[in-house]
């Protein structure tokens, strides 16, 4: 039915983005917007962390390489957090989530680390609740660190494991093998009282069905709180790329493979006490993950640092270096179609919210298009929604890519 298998919702953004139109605005919108008082109370930080010390092979990110010392930019977050603090609108919120992404935040030196964490306690309102997360690999984070984070409030830990596989970890460059792992999940676990999760990821070149049984075995016996799970995505400038390209590693890609993999861990987590939060992450019920479902939402979300995105009421921006920021506003149709493809990406989907976003006239051809999705067995109706089978759940981002492309269509 599908032509191609979209494996994440950044793919669907693209696709919106190559659809509709945007309207660039300038620096002067966005600031007066940050004067004003806000409709609503709840909104999101997002600070990005440009550097790693070890580089994974797939990753084309937003990073490099670190070779220098960190002050300066640990500096520049410090005043980027004051700025932000004393606008009116950012006053008036409460901060209910807090990402730290990268690159791999728990790359600063411990005192680095204290100085950011302090500086940003100090200068916004975050609620008592707030869900904190840090990305972070297993070799750069201390003990110290730890206690360092938990005391300032995070409570959320995402680990970039991808694979338990020996053969699999130094194809992807990762550090520490197997047991060693293992060892140091335990260790955070006996350490840290927030939440545990991390990423795992399938087919990768020439995983057997052995090794992502293995992956899903460990992740149900060591019970993390949850559990990101992704195709490889081979993406252009990642180290894996340029090999691939000068033939010195070789993958043929299958689809069925692809299928057989992801329903084989899928099954064995949900088999285990794990339930599926949305197209590509499981939970043991405590991990709520607010932070995607406020990007998912298009929440407020304050951008802060070199290569963070955010939004704030309909205008998106990303800071493109220290000095630059682009910014861009969503039409009102835009707003809704993002909003659309936000809402399908949960397993229960209602479709009278579908129908409050595309409006009267686009809804039942959105309506028939998923009965068809029904016929292939990809969903099921209930009372006012529809859930996703397992083979929806695989398609599941292509689904929501062909809903979107036709509610644009039929705007046009």
């Amino acid at each position: 039915m599908f032509e191609k298998r979209y494996k994440s919702h950044h793919d669907v953004k693209e696709i919106i983005n190559k659809l509709t139109t945007k309207k660039i605005v300038t620096p002067f919108s966005f600031n007066k917007i940050l004067n004003e008082i806000p409709e609503d109370k709840e909104a999101g930080i997002y600070v990005h962390t440009p550097y790693c010390d070890k580089i994974c092979s797939f990753c084309n990110m937003n990073r490099k390489q670190v070779t220098e010392n960190l002050d300066d930019y640990v500096n520049y977050l410090c005043k980027e957090f004051e700025k932000y603090g004393k606008k009116r609108y950012v006053q008036s919120k409460e901060i209910t989530t807090i990402f730290f992404g990268g690159g791999t935040p728990t790359i600063y030196k411990e005192h680095q680390l204290e100085k950011i964490l302090s500086n940003l306690i100090k200068n916004f309102n975050i609620s008592a609740n707030c869900e904190f997360t840090f990305e972070t690999t297993l070799h750069n984070l201390t003990l110290k660190k730890l206690a360092i984070m938990e005391k300032y409030g995070v409570n959320r830990l995402s680990i970039g494991i991808q694979t338990f596989s020996n053969r699999g970890r130094k194809l992807l460059n990762r550090t520490y093998e197997q047991e060693k792992v293992i060892e140091r999940i335990k260790e955070i676990q006996e350490n840290f009282k927030g939440l545990i999760c991390i990423d795992i990821i399938y087919n990768y070149l020439d995983e057997s069905l052995e090794e992502i049984e293995n992956d899903a075995k460990i992740v149900c016996k060591l019970g993390v709180d949850s559990v990101s799970f992704y195709s490889l995505m081979i993406h252009e400038g990642s180290n894996l790329s340029k090999a691939l390209n000068e033939n010195k590693l070789n993958f043929n890609y299958q689809l069925y493979r692809d299928k057989e993999l992801h329903h084989t861990f899928l099954e064995k987590t949900l088999n285990n006490g794990y339930k599926l939060l949305e197209h590509t992450k499981i939970t043991n019920g405590k991990d709520e993950y607010r932070y995607i479902k406020n990007i998912n939402s298009f929440s407020d979300l304050f951008a802060i640092g070199v290569g963070a995105g955010g939004r704030v009421k309909n205008i998106e921006y990303f800071n493109l270096n220290k000095l630059i920021t682009f910014y861009a506003k969503d039409s009102d149709f835009k707003y809704r179609v993002k909003k659309l493809s936000g809402i399908l990406q949960y397993p229960e989907v209602s479709l009278s919210e579908i129908r409050n976003l595309t409006g009267d006239n686009i809804y039942p051809e959105i309506l028939k298009l998923l009965q068809e999705f029904k016929k292939s067995k990809y969903i099921e109706f209930f009372e006012d929604s529809f859930k996703y089978t397992i083979d929806g759940i695989f398609w599941g981002n292509s689904i929501v890519a062909s809903l979107v492309r036709k509610m644009i269509e039929l705007k046009r």
